[in-house]
């Protein structure tokens, strides 16, 4: 197709931002714009990692409420010169959502599902929707999006669009661009284009447009003609490939469609505003086949022949993952059935109905083993997709780096790429981690480098280079899925040839004139070294601690953790609900770690480790330790928020509030005795008002004393003779619900143990919660005292309160070497129930609210083995978080955190449901959101199994 129209420059605008008015520019978004405009210094900190090795600090963030921001911020942006970066979950690894500019984050606003048609099978998004959400909204009628990735709980469907993501299943649904049918895309200049199939004729029409949709279409349109010879010779089919601009979707033999050329693309060639994607029938109900191999290469060369069962995926894990995931608490007891530790396990997905068939014709393999169980089947693929996070997890500064962590080679090539390159990381002394789709030749390769070591950083360089030429000899390509980014764009002039690299600048050129719209990716890619995350220039600050990080590498090993990959941001299970709250990026457990990161670096100064930012960023953390077993990397926040609020009060001084909520035990202890008069005296107008005044909200009541405390009631029980168990006397067990101590010790002695019940002592985590660490500690070493007798003698201790028994699991090894006889020894009420093979037979419909400590730490297997009909809410913390629910500042956002999953829950269930919660604060968040009464698993056990004891509760 000819035009007498003239083409657009192919050499493209630099752009700076030296010359930038900051401040003007941030006044002028905020007048233009409804969305938030963040340009401090925490928020361009936060904002300038993604998944990947790199750090680039912008010139601020943008999140946008609706498309007319987006159109706004466009053309702001363009007045004044800066760069625009599109953004979604930041789940990437090749750092393609960075850059000096404004960062556009689509995802805590744009992400909704506009429309779904199953007639027309189609759904319209914003770019903010989260792929499992899409999914789940079209579950109930049988469909899904296609491609499957590993990140599918927080990717979001703008991210998997910029780089046509896949997944796991590509082999049975293909590519993110197989799905795409249209984008609306917003153009460098502020203009709103939708792209989608044309005809020749209407292709025709619009190119004679003197707009810019009308320039596009003209330069794709010559592109196509011009350059199709090279295009042939430098894109030869193949599963996957996303390196470089997708022109070979333009010699596709059907209608043009630019959308799919704009997939893969990165942002550089616009923002997008919403995409419709071809929704697809779910697979049929699958099972695996583990296929054994003691050789990664011998197993390589099976892959052509196990293809010829069209699976639905085909994926590879090799030894180090599989050690990893069982060193894990999240995997530990979810793979004990996966015997033996095979150098490469092949993972192959098929029809359940064609499981055993297909088994018994795979002949290659040292064993063949196929699983139908869901749960182990379920183990498995969350093994495979924590492989990228469990790599990472390794405690040491030399670790599984992404730079060549996405090839793509045709599956019949494989055996021989995969042998010479094995044998090039030998020649530079490197191990790497091996997984990936092998069914797709897309593999994930993560050799081990220290890139604070000048030789090692120039080591990973030649290995690039040297990787580039044996891919252009095996007919693969740089990446099956992850893109170019900052990681790779370098290389594509050289692994694509001058000829298709002009047709890139081109391209872009066509698009995006000014080179505003995510600069340096795919075309004019920077330097591998520059921009680094860690790097020989980096002189990392050494922390003084009060607690002991030593099992984490020290404090800065601890934060460096965090590789970034945003597991924090799903909006289920256990981890951040902060962040599921208010879906602020701001608000994850990776923003905390990257700010502590900047301090403990260098970038920022040390003193604001113990500043405000620090603090304010910090704030919303809830401690609930989710990240200590859901991150991939095991990232203990919870740990270090209380170093740092301990940092923080001893130079700025401890609150009032602070030390009345540290301090709650002795308090207690004081009141007790006029337990009656204090409960009136908490009540009053007057006290409320005044703890009002000093941070304490007046929508929650307090805690209420009981009249009789449980030590009391204990003076008045006569020994019994059975096996010895220590019933550890908690604080809110001695003043609060003495109740509950009284229904765990009928239960215990009715079922033939001598209940011991040492004298009270606070455990001290409500000191831990609030920084005040040398008082835990000291609480800790007395209590240590007490128990210490005990534990030499291996008697279980057995504790009522989630929060405190784990406490001193948990976190006393980090006051004192001495913790672990006695840490060995505890154990929650219902993990000792469970350990006896006690059994309690009941009808009853149990609904169970696992404690966010105990989920975290031991999991929830404990309750749900002493009832099968007891089913689990799939709440992470209930919001209360001890203190933090009576905090002023933070009473709405803890209920909001209750209404995500927990109190919907209960408020469904039926008035006869029975409701266990075995944490204090969660059993009082959920009577305050809902107006039910939860019981501890004592209270419950005792009516059940004693009803002839009597109702303790009053």
């Amino acid at each position: 197709m000819t035009t007498s129209h003239s083409s657009p420059s192919a050499t493209l605008g630099k752009r700076t931002n030296n010359s930038i008015d900051t401040a003007a520019l941030q006044r002028e978004l905020s007048r233009g714009t409804s969305g938030d405009v963040r340009f401090d210094t925490a928020t361009r900190t936060i904002y300038s990692i993604d998944a990947s090795i790199y750090e680039v600090e912008p010139l601020g963030v943008v999140i946008p409420k609706n498309v007319e921001d987006i159109i706004a911020t466009v053309k702001i942006a363009n007045k004044y010169g800066a760069p625009l970066i599109p953004r979604g979950a930041a789940t990437g690894i090749t750092g393609g959502c960075l850059g000096t500019g404004i960062i556009i984050d689509t995802s805590k606003f744009l992400n909704r599902i506009l429309e779904i048609n199953y007639d027309e099978e189609y759904a319209l998004c914003e770019p903010g929707v989260i792929q499992d959400q899409l999914n789940a909204a079209l579950s109930s009628h049988g469909y899904r999006l296609g491609p499957d990735t590993s990140t599918g709980n927080r990717a979001t469907i703008g991210g998997m669009v910029g780089n046509n993501a896949a997944g796991s299943r590509s082999l049975y649904y293909g590519t993110m661009a197989d799905h795409v049918i249209a984008i609306d895309l917003i153009l460098a200049n502020g203009e709103l284009i939708t792209f989608h199939a044309v005809d020749n004729d209407t292709c025709t029409a619009k190119c004679e447009q003197l707009d810019a949709e009308g320039r596009i279409y003209r330069e794709v349109c010559r592109i196509r003609g011009e350059y199709r010879e090279a295009i042939i010779e430098h894109f030869p089919p193949m599963p996957r490939r996303v390196s470089g601009y997708r022109l070979n979707q333009l010699i596709a033999d059907e209608p043009l469609n630019i959308a799919k050329l704009i997939v893969g693309s990165e942002g550089t060639l616009g923002i997008t505003a919403a995409i419709k994607v071809k929704i697809s029938k779910k697979p049929p109900e699958s099972g695996l086949c583990l296929i054994y191999y003691d050789d990664i290469i011998e197993a390589m060369r099976h892959v052509p022949d196990l293809l010829r069962f069209s699976p639905i995926s085909l994926e590879m894990i090799d030894a180090n993952i599989i050690n990893a995931g069982r060193s894990t608490p999240l995997l530990r007891g979810r793979t004990e059935w996966l015997k033996g530790t095979p150098a490469a396990l092949f993972v192959l997905e098929c029809p359940i109905t064609n499981l055993e068939s297909i088994a018994g014709q795979i002949t290659c393999g040292t064993q063949v083993m196929p699983v139908s169980d869901k749960i182990k089947i379920d183990s498995l693929l969350t093994l495979r997709k924590s492989g990228l996070g469990l790599l990472l997890s390794k405690r040491s500064y030399s670790r599984a780096i992404a730079f060549l962590e996405d090839v793509s080679i045709p599956p019949q090539h494989l055996a021989s790429f995969m042998q010479r390159f094995i044998a090039l990381l030998d020649s530079h002394g490197k191990k790497a981690g091996i997984y990936g789709h092998v069914g797709s030749g897309c593999m994930h390769i993560r050799p081990y480098i220290d890139l604070r070591d000048p030789q090692e950083l120039q080591r990973m360089h030649q290995l690039m280079l040297e990787t580039t030429e044996l891919l252009i000899e095996e007919g693969g390509a740089l990446s099956g899925e992850h893109g170019d980014g900052l990681i790779r764009s370098w290389l594509n002039r050289r692994f694509f040839g001058e000829t298709i690299y002009r047709a890139f600048t081109q391209l872009k050129a066509a698009f995006d004139p000014e080179n505003c719209m995510n600069p340096n990716k795919i075309v004019d890619g920077p330097p591998l070294e520059k921009n680094l995350r860690m790097s020989p220039s980096v002189h990392q600050h050494q922390v003084d601690t009060f607690l002991d990080f030593s099992k984490e590498g020290g404090f800065s090993l601890s934060v460096d953790l965090c590789n970034g990959n945003g597991n924090c941001r799903k909006p289920e299970t256990l981890m951040c609900p902060p962040f599921q709250a208010t879906c602020d990026e701001y608000h994850t457990t990776r923003a905390r770690a990257q700010m502590l990161r900047a301090v403990v670096n260098g970038k920022l100064p040390l003193k604001e480790l113990t500043g405000r930012d620090v603090y304010d960023v910090l704030d919303l953390c809830i401690e609930c330790k989710g990240c200590k077993s859901e991150c991939p990397s095991q990232v203990d926040m919870a740990k270090i928020k209380a170093e740092l609020l301990y940092q923080y009060q001893e130079k700025h001084g401890y609150s009032l509030r602070s030390k009345i909520f540290g301090n709650i035990g002795a308090i207690n202890r004081i009141s007790a005795p006029i337990a009656k008069l204090a409960n009136w005296i908490n009540r009053s107008y007057p006290i409320r008002q005044i703890l009002h005044w000093i941070g304490i909200t007046k929508e929650r009541p307090l805690p209420q004393l009981a009249s009789q405390q449980f030590s009391e009631w204990i003076a008045q029980q006569e020994k019994k003779e059975g096996s010895p168990v220590v019933l550890f006397n908690d604080t809110f067990t001695e003043f609060n619900t003495p109740h509950i101590g009284i229904s765990a010790y009928q239960v215990l002695s009715s079922l033939g143990y001598q209940v011991i019940v040492p004298p009270w002592h606070c455990c001290g985590r409500p000191q831990i919660s609030k920084g005040l660490l040398q008082q835990a500690k000291k609480q800790a070493l007395a209590l240590l005292n007490v128990l210490a007798p005990y534990a030499e003698q291996k008697v279980p201790i057995i504790g009522l309160e989630p929060s405190c028994i784990l406490t001193i699991k948990d976190d006393y090894p980090s006051f004192t070497d001495t913790a672990d006889a006695v840490a060995s020894c505890c154990i929650t009420f219902d993990e000792f129930l469970k350990q006896e093979n006690h059994r309690f037979p009941s009808d009853d419909t149990i609904l169970v609210h696992t404690h966010c400590h105990q989920k975290a730490l031991i999991g929830t297997d404990s309750i749900d083995s002493l009832y099968e009909n007891a089913e689990q809410i799939p709440s992470g913390c209930c919001g209360m978080a001890g203190s933090f629910g009576y905090e002023k500042e933070h009473y709405a956002l803890s209920m909001q955190i209750g209404n995500l999953h927990l109190f919907p829950a209960v408020r469904e269930a039926s008035e006869n449901t029975v409701i266990i919660a075995n944490g204090t604060s969660c059993r009082a968040q959920i009577l305050h959101g809902t107006g039910r009464r939860a019981l501890h698993l004592a209270e419950y056990l005792q009516q059940l199994t004693l009803p002839d004891s009597g109702d303790q509760s009053s």
